[in-house]
């Protein structure tokens, strides 16, 4: 007797996507959660279409390039595309260590709307970098410089301000900053409503003067910390102990 051959069921189909078939309009939506180091070395170039997607120029409205390769000149080279990809569209600008004044000057030449500027522990620009962007940004509202810097306005290189209306926010962290500097922010920036130099050393004493130029700040923390202070504590504590005791002040000497 023969046995009933049994049916094959067939083997169930798996469907694969195709990811670089994804729209244009939810890879954006996709890549503007991401930042802009992950879209140049990874999402942007998984494919031609992901690249196409990645050109987008809303996606380049705001920049933020830590320092992912310990390579300046990749680093500075990622910037200019991501600057050259918001087609002048670009309103914030973020980066740490390694931007330098000739990136400062790419950015002013083709960021007319730049509105926002944070620079971490950039210790390549100068003051003089930093003249020429403002120069090039006036419609600049926010400026964050974080070390890197010496606003001290030494004879060498002294920042030079130009006459920016639109400033509201300057913070400024761990530079060495002097009287003078602070002096022309508050002259240079006629609606300013934030000055925070409270982490910075203040090379000479903040006057009553200054203090006066401020008054109509709305939020001002001014250097809590000055070299100047602490130099003549330091000189009036040594005075003092030469007073108790001469030979100290002779051995310190």
């Amino acid at each position: 007797m023969l046995m009933p051959v049994p049916e094959l069921t067939p083997p169930e189909t798996t469907t694969t996507r195709d990811w670089s078939e994804l729209p244009v309009d939810v890879l954006s939506v996709v890549f503007a959660k991401l930042g802009a180091a992950e879209i140049l070395m990874g999402a942007g170039i998984v494919c031609s279409s992901w690249l196409h997607a990645a050109k987008l120029p809303h996606l380049w409205r705001c920049v933020d390039i830590p320092q992912v390769v310990r390579n300046d000149a990749v680093c500075c080279a990622m910037a200019k595309v991501a600057v050259d990809r918001s087609d002048e569209r670009l309103e914030v600008f973020k980066a740490m260590y390694f931007v330098d004044d000739e990136l400062l000057k790419y950015i002013g030449h083709r960021s007319p709307g730049l509105k926002s500027l944070c620079l971490d522990s950039c210790s390549m620009v100068s003051n003089t970098g930093l003249t020429q962007l403002m120069a090039m940004t006036p419609l600049l509202e926010d400026l964050v410089l974080r070390g890197g810097l010496d606003l001290s306005d030494e004879f060498d290189d002294p920042l030079v301000i130009p006459t920016m209306h639109q400033l509201r926010q300057i913070a400024l962290g761990s530079l060495y900053i002097s009287r003078k500097t602070l002096t022309k922010f508050v002259d240079s920036c006629p609606h300013l409503e934030l000055l925070d130099a409270s982490e910075c050393v203040a090379v000479d004493v903040v006057d009553d003067a200054l203090r006066a130029k401020c008054a109509r700040i709305k939020t001002l923390k001014l250097p809590s910390y000055s070299s100047a202070t602490d130099a003549m504590a330091t000189l009036d504590q040594l005075y003092y102990l030469a007073d108790d005791d001469d030979e100290f002040f002779t051995a310190y000497y």
